[in-house]
């Protein structure tokens, strides 16, 4: 049975450094797929597919410009943000676009204690990183479904555009790069695209092949030892007594 352990240990190191080295490979693919986009066109939303199934894997993050009047009546808050090491949140403003949809803007992140900026009267233009919505994962925590709740952990469109009685909200949303007219204001400030480096995952890897490798060598050299064990014991003198 120790051997058995031994073993499945081994297997399961190993199994965790290719792991690293997958999620490194998905980090470079995101890191390039943020490069590509961000850097495209400015197009109008109208021109871009967002009702499209594959739409995160060809559309998210692309910078497109709208037009509309912010209705703050139906803004809420994004939760448990962090922007250069500041604590906060992300004020999220619904934008009423001239066909009568909406779309919910994320006008940029707020420290805590710092009141909500009033978005701007009248009618704006919007330019912004189209994002996908967001759905809670197994651990994730849990938003409320009560239409006043103006809280959220996370961007689920769905849910927070059932406030909205009209219902024709857009299931996308916008990360502002910028505003016409413009707001000298501090806050919100513009949301920082996601960190384009590779991160821990190649050392992360390293280290579980590390691993595995000491205990497989280790494992050999008891099992050597063991099994040299009876052949020593053998060639040992017998004493005996008179």
């Amino acid at each position: 049975m120790i051997h058995l352990g031994v073993v499945l240990l081994i297997v399961l190191m190993m199994n965790l450094g290719f792991w690293q080295l997958r999620r490194l490979d998905e980090k470079k693919a995101f890191n390039s797929l943020i490069s590509a986009r961000t850097t495209q066109a400015v197009v109008s939303l109208s021109d871009t597919p967002f009702t499209s199934p594959d739409f995160s894997q060809n559309f998210e993050w692309r910078r497109v410009t709208v037009t509309g009047t912010y209705n703050s009546q139906y803004a809420v808050t994004v939760v448990n943000r962090s922007q250069n090491g500041t604590a906060g949140y992300d004020t999220v403003v619904p934008l009423t676009l001239n066909d009568g949809s909406t779309i919910y803007v994320n006008r940029g992140f707020v420290p805590l204690a710092t009141s909500t900026p009033a978005p701007p009267n009248g009618v704006v233009q919007v330019e912004g990183y189209l994002r996908d919505t967001q759905t809670r994962g197994a651990l994730g925590a849990v938003d409320s479904n009560d239409i006043s709740n103006t809280e959220f952990q996370r961007f689920d469109i769905e849910l927070i555009g059932k406030r909205i009685p009209s219902g024709n909200v857009l299931p996308i949303y916008l990360d502002r790069i910028s505003e016409k007219p413009e707001q000298n204001a501090d806050w919100p400030a513009i949301v920082d695209l996601p960190p384009r480096d590779n991160g821990s995952h190649l050392s992360y890897a390293v280290q579980w092949f590390f691993f595995s490798t000491v205990a497989a060598t280790a494992w050999v050299v008891v099992v050597r030892k063991r099994l040299r064990q009876p052949q020593i014991n053998a060639d040992s003198p017998t004493h005996t007594s008179v």
